[in-house]
């Protein structure tokens, strides 16, 4: 493979990033992590600071915050850093996909791949994160280059090992990497080796029944229960609220251990939450077939479904972003993947590489379908599809660029029947926007963000409050200190009507009667 080759795929993709990156790095929210790379922020610190077990046995899979809280450990705990380790997986990754492709199909075809990773907004923004997204795709990607190959690397199985303790779902790789790579079958055991460590970590810390994270039963339930919808990710029950004066709740953990009033080893808490969900399934079999049926709709639809961020709304800091995610009806990233889909199924049988890659897919995606699907959690299928379209689109090029625009078409008309999910999605980005707007001593910018939220959350036709009490309890805040009690005391009501048992509210009230 040609250095210079190799060289420019990292440069562009880097220049790209940075052009995307810094004006999101700029805003108020490039500051502030928002839900799940929140916590892995708060998680990396505390091992930082030489909690190097805590959290365990671990609720949600340890790898990315352990390897986060290494690079705080050397280069101090700075959301740069976290977003520059983020931005050191997009590089590999990229380059992997390069390699990959060349390898198969030769310079043209490689280049060709890592260009259209490198336009996939979607990867770029969530790259700017520190969310697990970026580690779990180069993961993922290394133990296929290593193991996908004339002569499969054991080291291969190392790799996909340690993909599975950044997300468990890598797991369901194992069997068919078994079948495929039957070359290097004895070292399959070093797969075992990463999970191994975490389990002993689990057990030793009280619970030999998680071996990587208990997360799964409560996740399994929240996508196919009652209030399931196939793209949301609500927690049963009850929201918990942190004690931060200018509150932001994250319930997940919470909820999982609501129903029990005793503590209960986490195992046992997923396996709760897993026959419940058996049973709710096997009582309505139809409904789950519906479901499902929608959860497909979602994954191969070009819109990114809002998961802990919203791209299309972090594109109005980035114009880059803006033009490469698009608009949820026009989602210019996943388009360009439809772009390549009819030119690539009619270019003849497939070889047994493309089959590979088509698998590694298809697992991926599978193992996606019994939750929710989301940007995020769909994103590390993308790079397999890349690697499986391209070099098949460039077999006959012309015809696959009229094709395209079929493909195109079916793109946009399957955004037309999914673009609500984007609105209807999980994610309020104006309460996050307004308490990062506030963190940043711009209360005047927080307001006007947090009516925002205000109106996205009361709008919703669930009854889902979205942050919308959060926010009014926010603006309750932001009244009191500027001196408007009155206004304080109208926004803390509004939130004890909503909500009668929301503890901040009524606490700032009792405490202006005092």
């Amino acid at each position: 493979m040609p250095v210079k080759d190799s060289a420019a795929v990292i440069l562009m993709f880097t220049v790209l990033w940075f052009a995307a990156a810094v004006p999101v790095y700029q805003s108020p929210l490039g500051h502030y992590p928002v839900v799940d790379a929140a916590w892995h922020n708060a998680w990396a610190q505390d091992i930082a600071r030489g909690d190097v077990f805590v959290f365990s046995p671990y609720f949600r899979a340890p790898l990315y915050p352990a390897v986060l809280g290494l690079v705080y450990s050397i280069f101090g705990d700075s959301i740069v850093s976290g977003t520059l380790l983020s931005l050191l997986f997009g590089i590999l990754s990229v380059h992997l996909i390069h390699r990959i492709v060349f390898d198969r199909a030769g310079r043209k075809a490689s280049l060709v791949s890592a260009s259209v990773w490198m336009l996939y907004g979607v990867n770029l923004f969530y790259t700017t994160t520190l969310l697990i997204t970026p580690m779990y795709t180069f993961l993922l990607l290394c133990s296929f280059y290593l193991l996908d190959r004339d002569r499969p690397d054991y080291r291969g199985w190392v790799f996909l090992g340690l993909a599975a303790i950044t997300r468990p779902g890598a797991v369901l790789l194992l069997p068919v990497a078994l079948i495929l790579y039957r070359k290097i079958w004895k070292w399959s055991w070093l797969f075992f080796v990463p999970v191994a460590l975490v389990w002993m970590i689990n057990g030793v810390h009280g619970d030999w029944g998680t071996v990587i994270s208990s997360q799964g039963g409560i996740n399994l339930y929240i996508g196919n229960g009652p209030d399931a919808d196939g793209f949301t990710a609500f927690a049963p029950g009850e929201e918990t609220v942190s004690a931060d004066s200018f509150s932001y709740p994250d319930n997940v953990w919470a909820a999982s251990n609501a129903p029990f009033e005793e503590p209960v080893p986490p195992s046992e808490v997923s396996s709760w939450w897993v026959v419940r969900t058996v049973r709710f399934v096997a009582d309505d079999p139809l409904r789950f077939l519906q479901l499902t049926a929608r959860k497909l709709l979602y994954l191969i639809s070009p819109v990114a479904v809002p998961s802990n961020y919203d791209i299309y709304y972090m594109a109005r800091y980035s114009p880059v972003l803006k033009v490469l995610a698009g608009t949820p009806r026009v989602p210019v990233s996943g388009l360009l993947i439809w772009l390549l889909i009819p030119g690539a199924l009619l270019a003849g049988k497939l070889n047994f590489r493309e089959k590979n890659s088509l698998l590694w897919a298809s697992v991926l995606a599978a193992g996606v379908l019994p939750f929710f699907v989301t940007a995020r959690f769909r994103l590390p299928i993308v790079p397999f599809m890349v690697i499986f379209l391209v070099p098949r689109v460039l077999k006959n090029t012309g015809r696959s660029l009229l094709l395209g625009s079929a493909g195109v078409a079916a793109g946009l008309f399957i955004a037309w029947a999914t673009a609500g999910t984007v609105e209807a999605g999980g994610v309020n980005m104006a309460f996050h926007d307004g308490v990062a707007h506030f963190r940043q001593g711009d209360s005047a910018g927080a307001e006007v963000l947090l009516l925002e939220a205000v109106d996205i959350a009361f709008s919703r036709e669930d009854d889902v409050d979205l942050n919308g009490v959060d926010a009014l309890f926010n603006l309750g805040v932001i009244s009191i200190r500027r001196g408007d009690t009155e206004s304080a005391v109208f926004y803390w009501e509004k939130a004890v009507f909503r909500d009668p048992d929301y503890a901040p509210a009524r606490q700032a009230l009792a405490g202006l009667t005092r």
